[in-house]
């Protein structure tokens, strides 16, 4: 996977990216005659979050391009998130990587928190964004109660490094459990899940240990906290077309919640809709992707300046940029489950030695 070197008003970054063409799913530019999707994922993972959109066919038709947040996510490094780093530095540095890597305007795909990024790119420069699809979005201030469960497992995951030499499992264990079932609402994962747990967690136990709790709570619990919404004079600058997915059961946002960003946006004289999806949790993307893939397939062809007679067609097979990592974490992508791809906690933390993390550090 490449890198690509960024300076923003906060800081120096080395940002992990992966962009995929028709052709390739390691490609080391876009195809300038196809369309671009920018991938935004949300904080507390990585870009292997959109898994299941990289690896299906009809997507694979456009340019995809996704990329590593700041602050310890994934492969990417650099300085230190600054105190109060949220939407507006993050859409910085989004648009430098995207000038560093020379993206034209974009469709934006963001899920949760990395929804507040897409929108402040576009409010802030307009001409970069030629859609969005937002997935649970979150760009309206934080409900009471969804800001104490974050402050909850912020301060769980703290008291599992008490110091330098200490973790304490069971914490970390507690923090994971309670994270994921505000991501998944169940905690009994789909083997796809399970895999991105194993590949994240025991990462996260690296980056965000306790030299770097400071960077866990910036990333984790005040991204979500201080985040702000738009006046409709903002959001009046919003040019493209906007699609909103929400899930069903989603423990912590109802519907009601994305119904009053879709009345803002069209009060606003922006063109937006709202899909809801049954059955489906916050994080939508791994196992809803039948669902929602299609529709962003409809939703690009309906929104893109190109010529559409210059997409390529849609390819018989391709594979996903982190097919083997996600095989390493015990994926079958087959179709076949792994012994313990399907425990009872759903989680597998504790199993976890120093040489599995720094296994899992390499094949980063």
């Amino acid at each position: 996977m490449p890198y690509v070197d960024v300076t923003s008003s906060t800081g120096k970054t080395r940002f992990k990216y992966t962009i995929c063409t028709p052709a390739s799913e390691e490609a080391d530019e876009i195809d300038r005659n196809l369309p671009t999707l920018l991938f935004i994922h949300p904080v507390s993972i990585a870009e292997h979050i959109y898994y299941a959109q990289f690896c299906d066919c009809q997507l694979r038709r456009f340019n995809l391009v996704s990329f590593d947040l700041r602050g310890g996510h994934g492969g990417t490094t650099g300085d230190r998130v600054p105190f109060r780093y949220g939407q507006v530095e993050a859409a910085e540095d989004t648009m430098r990587l995207m000038d560093a890597i020379k993206l034209p305007p974009c469709h934006l795909v963001a899920m949760s928190s990395g929804t507040t990024i897409a929108v402040e790119i576009a409010v802030t420069q307009p001409e970069r964004v030629l859609s969005m699809f937002l997935i649970s979005h979150l760009c309206l201030e934080i409900p009471l109660e969804v800001a104490e469960g974050h402050k909850e497992v912020n301060d769980v995951w703290a008291s599992a490094f008490p110091d330098e030499s200490t973790v304490k499992e069971d914490a970390i264990y507690d923090a994971g459990f309670g994270n994921i079932q505000y991501m998944f609402s169940n905690p009994k994962l789909s083997p796809l899940v399970t895999a991105m747990t194993r590949v994240t967690y025991p990462v996260a136990m690296v980056r965000w240990n306790y030299h770097h709790l400071d960077q866990f709570r910036i990333m984790n619990l005040d991204f979500y906290l201080n985040r702000k919404s738009h006046p409709k004079s903002v959001l009046a600058r919003i040019i493209g077309s906007v699609k909103l997915v929400h899930g069903s059961e989603d423990v912590a946002y109802p519907k009601s919640y994305a119904e009053e960003f879709l009345r803002q946006l069209e009060e606003a004289g922006v063109e937006a809709s709202l899909l809801e999806v049954p059955g489906a949790p916050h994080y939508l993307s791994p196992d809803f992707a039948a669902c929602i893939n299609p529709v962003l397939h409809k939703f690009i062809l309906q929104n893109d300046r190109f010529d559409l007679g210059l997409c390529a067609p849609i390819p018989d097979h391709v594979v996903s940029p982190w097919e083997d990592k996600m095989r390493q974490a015990g994926l079958n992508p087959d179709g076949a489950e792994d012994a313990d791809s399907s425990s009872d906690d759903g989680i597998i933390i504790n199993s976890c030695s120093p040489s599995y993390l720094v296994e899992t550090l390499d094949f980063l």
